[in-house]
């Protein structure tokens, strides 16, 4: 059942949340075949790596600059305005990159790629302060529903649909062609968005004293926050040492058609928001903790599953397998993540920052091992899968075991703020937490006290109420939602 808001909606606000569609739409369109064009391309391991992680360190490093870019603007709609605008420019200029001769073809791919994401997350504060502008705090939970709903199946819908033009194409010898659509239809999508709220007043400036540049200074982190930050790091980085391999095995080696590619990529991302509320429950029962130190070992043997058989049904079973495990870990780990640095934006976003060169990290050593293998006949992909399985047991090992003290949360994490990070072919939707999100329980931001708030109490329930499952997912916002009434309605998603 379609979730109700409980007044009427404020003018503007039907149109933000719509405006999540176009924006995961393009999203979608932009990234989950990224890999297959780097491939016709002609780019080899380190390119592919570097094509699958640049656009994600991108975002991250934005999220250190947002800030000061919405000041120097001179507002926050004249910022979504001209950063969602040289976003779509650049959406565009990737499929013009087959013009250009190789390898001049990849590298031009690189940049262009880097710079439309990177632009993308410069325009994170100023969609939030359309947020806390044009949405009634009362209304968040009926929003962000909406917005959430429409994000998940713009996701879905630009993965499959994208697989399916590429086939039609490919099977009448137009596949270069294919590509130009896709990346222009992403374009249309972001410029459809960014259309969407050109009309809508541009947020005031209620709070000047906090509009000084950020402190880009690294920030002191407590010991529990650091020994999860090591963990989280050393997983990723053995991660992308496969991550932007799979596709390419899966076409080149397999000869998988783009439609079957695209169905395999959007398993995961199924089965995980269709599980995502029965992790919720258990790790409401059991804490983050347990599910994070469960679930990580759970992980580790995902690439190696595509060693044992190259049959489709084969790699459709791993990939739902996949989306269970990675389901529960991402769950337990925005939420370990919450509470070790009470919900802090600048140790967040610093985490987040490093991350993005961890990835990159992890992908030229995988890169390095698909070249060094396939240079010698052997099967370079399947190398780096082997690698990666190896590598996520090492801190699963050594370190995930002494992850303690991570206890229960006061709210449900059935109400998790998770927001679509990226898309990966055997996670589906990368699933994190909000930065600066506060929750009962998480402080106050800098400086806060950490109080906790009943889970029964008004403002408890308030927190509570915005989000089920992934209801609140906003691939490219970065800032914290803010303060919210006491009297937000109990929005399910997805629909019971």
């Amino acid at each position: 059942m379609a979730a109700k808001t409980p007044v009427e909606a404020p003018p503007g606000t039907r149109r933000l949340a719509l405006e999540g569609a176009f924006q995961s739409l393009s999203q979608g369109l932009g990234e989950a075949y990224l890999g297959a064009y780097a491939l016709l391309l002609g780019a080899g391991g380190f390119a592919l790596g570097l094509v699958a992680t640049l656009p994600t360190a991108a975002t991250s490093a934005a999220q250190i600059l947002a800030r000061r870019a919405l000041t120097r603007a001179g507002g926050g709609r004249r910022l979504l305005r001209s950063a969602w605008s040289a976003q779509s420019v650049g959406y565009m200029a990737l499929g013009l990159c087959l013009l250009a001769p190789y390898p001049w073809s990849v590298v031009t791919l690189v940049a262009v790629a880097f710079l439309a994401w990177g632009c993308g997350g410069l325009a994170v504060p100023a969609w939030m302060s359309l947020v806390s502008v044009l949405v009634p705090r009362a209304q968040h939970g009926w929003f962000f529903a909406l917005r959430g709903a429409a994000q998940a199946c713009g996701v879905l819908a630009a993965i499959l649909s994208g697989g399916a033009l590429l086939s039609f194409l490919t099977g009448r010898g137009r596949e270069t062609l294919g590509f130009v659509l896709i990346f222009a239809c992403a374009a249309l999508g972001r410029l459809f968005g960014a259309a969407l709220v050109a009309r809508l007043p541009d947020p005031a400036r209620s709070n000047p004293e906090r509009e000084r540049p950020p402190d880009l200074k690294p920030v002191r982190a407590s010991r529990k926050f650091r020994r999860l930050a090591i963990y989280l790091w050393s997983l990723h980085l053995a991660t992308h040492v496969s991550s932007p391999f799979f596709v390419p095995y899966m076409l080149r080696e397999l000869h998988f058609s783009y439609l079957l590619v695209g169905t395999l990529i959007a398993t995961p991302a199924i089965v995980k928001v269709a599980t995502l509320r029965m992790w919720g429950r258990l790790a409401d029962r059991l804490g983050p903790g347990p599910v994070l130190r469960t679930t990580g070992w759970l992980v580790a043997p995902v690439p190696a599953l595509w060693l044992i058989s190259q049959s489709p049904w084969w790699i459709l079973a791993a990939q739902v397998y996949s989306g269970l495990v990675w389901g529960a870990f991402e769950l337990a780990q925005a939420s370990s993540i919450l509470q070790t640095t009470r919900a802090r934006e600048r140790e967040v976003a610093w985490f987040n920052a490093v991350d993005g060169g961890v990835l990159i990290g992890g992908s030229l050593v995988g890169g390095a091992v698909v070249n060094l293998v396939s240079d010698r006949g052997g099967p370079g992909y399947l190398a780096a899968m082997g690698l990666s399985a190896v590598l996520r047991v090492l801190p699963a090992a050594g370190i995930l075991g002494r992850l303690r003290g991570i206890g229960k949360p006061v709210w449900s994490h059935l109400m998790m703020p998770l927001r679509v990070w990226t898309i990966r072919p055997t996670r589906g939707l990368t699933l994190r937490v909000w930065e600066g999100i506060r929750l009962p329980g998480s402080g106050r931001g800098r400086g806060g006290s950490g109080r906790m708030v009943p889970a029964g109490s008004a403002s408890g329930r308030a927190a509570a109420a915005v989000m089920e499952g992934t209801a609140a997912v906003e691939p490219e916002a970065a800032r914290p939602v803010p303060a919210m009434a006491e009297s937000l309605p109990r929005v399910e998603w997805p629909p019971g």
